[in-house]
């Protein structure tokens, strides 16, 4: 059974889920950092031999928090698509296979790096809304974490994590949601992407991704 954590934001409730994703109970909003899709397949199409699959078990992730949930929005963080792929086929019916099982669901892009590279989204998608920032109500989504303090914010890019230490000078890193004075990141969605490490000030709230729970430090 999942376990999970609750912060409130002006009035509003965004639940951390343990696969890194974060929900807005009150818009019913699902948000997703840097997923990243492609990206063995473009470590494979490089040359460098890397087991597959990563995307479609993402997806299939995504998709089982989506049917538990049942938002009527999804909202991507950028880094959609890791990069350029020469043969983007099977990419495609993935998507296309995964768009057509959530077809009720308003989809929204907020642009990353990554996307520059990779170019326009894949037109499965069927995104309904795809800009740099994107404002819904109180809050402003964005890739990178370029708080003005106009709106609270949420992003990604960095990939946070905390590095936990236990009994005996163990060391743990883990994935995490900061949530600070003028924005939250979120954590990599994506099950092939590396982590960077935070430094948290007092002011941060941090909640670490443990397995299936979400523990707020």
């Amino acid at each position: 059974m999942f376990k999970y954590k609750e912060a409130s934001l002006l009035g509003q409730h965004l639940i951390p889920h343990p696969d890194k994703t974060l929900f807005w109970r009150e818009e019913q909003l699902l948000i997703v950092a840097d997923p990243h899709f492609g990206k063995t397949q473009i470590f494979r199409e490089n040359g460098i031999p890397i087991p597959g699959g990563t995307t479609t078990k993402d997806l299939e992730r995504l998709s089982y928090r989506m049917d538990q949930l049942e938002p009527r929005k999804l909202l991507f963080l950028g880094d959609l698509i890791h990069g350029r792929i020469e043969n983007q086929t099977y990419l495609n019916h993935l998507i296309d296979k995964w768009r057509r099982r959530h077809k009720n669901v308003e989809l929204f892009l907020a642009t990353g790096n990554h996307d520059l590279r990779s170019g326009d989204p894949p037109h499965q998608f069927q995104f309904d809304h795809v800009a740099k920032e994107i404002i819904i109500g109180s809050f402003v989504f964005k890739h990178k974490p370029t708080f003005d303090g106009l709106f609270y914010g949420f992003a990604g890019h960095l990939h946070p994590a905390v590095t936990i230490t236990g009994k005996g000078g163990m060391k743990e890193t883990l994935s995490c949601f900061c949530f600070g004075p003028q924005g939250a990141l979120l954590p990599a969605f994506g099950s092939f992407t590396g982590n960077q490490v935070i430094r948290p000030t007092s002011e941060d709230r941090i909640y670490v991704v443990a397995g299936d729970e979400v523990v707020e430090m």
